[in-house]
């Protein structure tokens, strides 16, 4: 028996050179047939602990000698970047959601000055990724306003993100390493960083860790003085992408202890103590940018450690779950209620960490276990809970957040697979192809259904409306886009639904993560005050000024007063507007139009008029015809009647608005007679 299971294994070593099959392929087999010599399992555990082969880790010894064809490793590469773009198509042409136009290039740093604003102001933006928004600032170059340029860019960016790891594996000779590659770049949680533009930190960041992974790993190998500079030189570059870089170090531990069985201080240590540092001081950065530039501080996001504790014990299974079934994906999940009184929510937190002992207790017999756990925790970690982050505000995980923790949990299983598949023979293996091409099929269905809700913004809210729909940030920014396509009425009930839900949870934030209550009532006056519906205008703008501050809410409801011929109250409102806005060419055309036109003389200044008319027109060039017509009125009413009148003809040739161009005539008869004009007293 024991001759017939070498000659096996001869034969089938003969059949997988032929074939040029890759290395880990080649050690599933071999492995095999060693274990057909040896009576049982426990038996191979032995020999491999009294030759020093680490059992079921990556493989020397004559599997090392196979490497992997570069033809069929280029061809599988397209061929994965291919059905990558393919299963993103719904996506290709997206137009900005949410944050994505707040990231683009403004107008004001589209001049190479605005790119420097961009790494020494971070003010410019709520988050510090300057490498990001200097590609954002070059592909603005690029495309200018097509989103199709952005959107492959990032695809692509994924893409080689997934053929890195899969180079990865195949240094540390992991089995199934094109499988886990394939599962990365098609899995449908990685939807969100890669469909949603402003997550392009995360595919960028994701290209510069691999990248300096695999350079280390060729450093770990000949301690090369070049690799190592390199892979602090791509190291370095990859923070000003996204911190989640700067846990490449204790990711890069975990391989090596999974790859040699132990770590050594001066060997495998040591040489990643820069790195760490680097790391956690980039860290620091980034928690304190997150507070105070972010508004990841006050009242929503006061948390005690126990409170915490469970919040990152709840998200550890949330993210943990979706890996393995990534149903009911969405951009904003609910925010759970987390209660330190309620004894189920310790249930969480007490799982995964009996969980991660029970994988330290079998380290030696299931060490892939340990690794791919810990791998994934490590990169988790940051963002469970235990630091405040922006979108605490509204929801305590996010999908986007796993892009590479999802690592330590498909590369083990993809091992698994693979290693088991090898032992497989005849009709059996084909079944466990088809079956590992079924799933490779079911995830890029998946992806590609759930890339659609990236087309545009309406599409992307109503989806997660059907699914959460308590989701205020969603509400308020369907009601602004239905609001941009006209839907007027649809749009306020939208906007009425974020007055029913948000204050539900306004215990959650201060006075400053105000924004979509105050936004929302601001839109809701408009919409009002567009109607004729003052007293319910008055009613949302003073709502607004309950808040605090705001000179669009000042302007608009001196707007209100001056309809309702309240020209005193109005002229209040004007003016403080102007204090909190002094540029306001809106704010300054209604003030001056009251001061040359009240009805009551006490509060008529011509001469005022005429210097904030003339202000208003500064940024239409002198060819708003409102703005016009409003400095007619100034000039008539100081008396200078020949320029009110070139003024006033000036408008009525740009004019288009029938309501604007009767008070026109009207108000040029008057001035041709040297008449002033003053609205009547209502």
């Amino acid at each position: 028996m024991q001759g017939e299971a070498w000659e096996t294994a001869k034969k089938l070593m003969n059949w997988w050179r032929k074939r040029t099959i890759h290395q880990d392929e080649a050690v599933g087999s071999v492995s095999s047939a060693i274990a057909a010599k040896v009576e049982n399992t426990s038996q191979l555990s032995q020999l491999a602990e009294t030759d020093n082969i680490p059992f079921v880790r990556p493989t020397s010894g004559i599997a090392a000698r196979l490497r992997p064809s570069p033809n069929r490793d280029y061809f599988f590469g397209l061929i994965l970047i291919a059905i990558t773009l393919l299963a993103y198509q719904p996506a290709w042409n997206g137009k900005p959601i949410m944050d994505d136009a707040g990231h683009l290039t403004t107008s004001e740093n589209r001049p190479l000055s605005g790119l420097g604003r961009l790494w020494i102001d971070p003010r410019t933006d709520q988050q510090y990724h300057p490498l990001v928004d200097t590609l954002f600032w070059v592909e603005d170059k690029l495309w200018g306003g097509s989103m199709l340029g952005y959107h492959i860019v990032n695809i692509l960016l994924h893409g080689v993100s997934a053929l890195l790891l899969w180079k990865i594996l195949q240094q540390l000779q992991v089995p199934g390493a094109l499988l886990a590659a394939a599962i990365f770049a098609l899995h449908p949680v990685q939807v969100e960083s890669v469909a949603f533009l402003v997550e392009l930190k995360n595919t960028l960041s994701g290209v510069f860790l691999f990248a300096a992974a695999l350079v280390y790993l060729r450093f770990d190998k000949n301690r090369d003085r070049k690799s190592y500079a390199l892979v602090l030189v791509l190291f370095f570059a990859g923070l000003f992408a996204k911190t989640i870089v700067a846990m490449l170090p204790a990711a890069i531990l975990i391989a090596l202890w999974w790859k040699r069985g132990r770590l050594e201080w001066k060997r495998d240590v040591m040489p990643l103590l820069p790195f760490v540092v680097l790391g956690i001081a980039a860290g620091a950065c980034t928690g304190w940018m997150e507070r105070e530039f972010s508004g990841a501080k006050g009242v929503g996001f006061e948390f005690s450690m126990i409170e915490r504790f469970l919040i990152a014990g709840r998200a550890f299974w949330f993210y943990l779950g979706k890996i393995f079934w990534p149903s009911n994906l969405m951009l904003i999940y609910s925010r759970w209620n987390i209660d330190s009184t309620a004894w189920w929510q310790y249930v969480f937190p007490s799982a995964a960490l009996v969980f991660v002992a029970a994988a330290w207790a079998l380290r030696r017999r299931w060490p892939w276990l340990l690794a791919g756990l810990l791998f994934f925790t490590v990169m988790v970690l940051p963002i469970l809970g235990f630091h405040s982050m922006r979108i605490f505000r509204f929801q305590f995980v996010s999908d986007h957040f796993q892009y590479l923790p999802v690592i330590g949990i498909i590369t083990p299983v993809s091992a698994g697979a693979a290693m088991f598949l090898n032992r497989l023979r005849g009709w059996q293996r084909t079944i466990g192809y088809g079956f590992c091409l079924a799933l490779l099929a079911t995830l890029t269905f998946l992806t590609w259904q759930h890339s659609r809700m990236f087309r545009d913004s309406e599409t992307c809210y109503r989806t997660v409306l059907e699914k959460n729909p308590d989701a205020w940030p969603a509400q308020y920014n369907l009601a602004i886009a239905l609001l941009k396509k006209g839907s007027i009425d649809e749009a306020t009930a939208y906007f009425e639904k974020v007055l029913q839900t948000r204050p539900k949870a306004w215990k959650l934030a201060d006075s400053k993560d105000s924004g979509s209550l105050k936004a929302s009532h601001l839109q809701l006056g408009f919409i009002k005050f567009k109607k004729g519906l003052l007293d319910e205008a008055t009613f949302h703008f003073e709502e607004v000024l309950k808040m605090g501050d705001s000179y669009k809410a000042h302007n608009s409801l001196g707007s209100v007063l001056h309809r309702q011929g309240r020209f005193r109250e109005a002229v209040l409102h004007f003016e403080e507007a102007l204090k909190l806005a002094p540029d306001s060419p809106a704010t300054e055309n209604n003030l001056a139009w009251v001061l040359a036109t009240a009805p009551d003389p006490s509060l008529r200044n011509g001469a005022k008029a005429v210097e904030l008319a003339q202000l208003s027109l500064r940024v239409s060039d002198g060819k708003d015809p409102l703005f016009l017509h409003t400095l007619a009125a100034a000039y008539a009413e100081t008396g200078q009647f020949p320029r009110a009148l070139e003024v006033a003809e000036r408008a009525l040739s740009l004019s288009s608005d029938p309501g604007l161009l009767y008070e026109l005539r009207v108000e040029i008869g008057l001035y041709e007679l040297s008449l002033p004009y003053h609205q009547t007293p209502r």
